[in-house]
């Protein structure tokens, strides 16, 4: 099989910054598949559309005041896209791929480097569980929008910056 490319390019991905914490389990502690299962995770992303997209993606995991045994991880990171201008798409599709598909991958690429962080970790690797990105951007969406976030001094419109919250398992 041979796949087609995406109009969707991806560019480049980076990591922007990342914190890695191994919490020691008490006596009292079960170590077990079910450990990170109980990990409070955060989630917040941002898409700016100039010339190239760039997708922002943050996720905490356990980072609360008293965290679980087991890992505390923060990392932050941005994609770089663009649009195949050769191909042809309505500005509907257009918007889905680089927001709905941009971010999955986004995301997914900061799943990849968390896998591998914590590969080698005491109690193994943790995979950032699959998130909903529809409901993601509906939590975004309610943001009121009589709020102004401000970010060096612009104003950051109701696409950007929210946080979603993963309830635990």
């Amino acid at each position: 099989m041979k796949p087609i490319l995406s109009p969707l390019i991806l560019l480049d991905f980076s990591i922007l910054n990342s914190n890695f914490h191994f919490i020691a389990p008490g006596d009292d502690d079960e170590i077990g598949n079910d450990l990170f299962s109980d990990y409070e995770i955060d989630l917040d992303f941002a898409i700016f559309n100039e010339d190239d997209t760039k997708i922002f993606v943050k996720v905490a995991i356990n980072q609360i005041e008293n965290p679980a045994a087991g890992y505390s991880i923060f990392a932050e990171g941005v994609a770089f896209f663009k649009l195949d201008e050769s191909v042809s798409l309505s500005e509907d599709d257009k918007i889905s791929l680089l927001q709905f598909s941009g971010f999955s991958i986004t995301l997914n690429s900061l799943r990849g480097f968390i896998t591998a962080l914590t590969s080698i970790a005491p109690l193994g690797k943790y995979i950032l569980p699959s998130i909903d990105v529809n409901d993601a951007f509906r939590q975004k969406s309610e943001k009121p929008k009589n709020s102004s976030d401000k970010v060096e001094g612009k104003s950051k419109s109701t696409s950007e910056k929210k946080t979603k919250k993963i309830p635990k398992s």
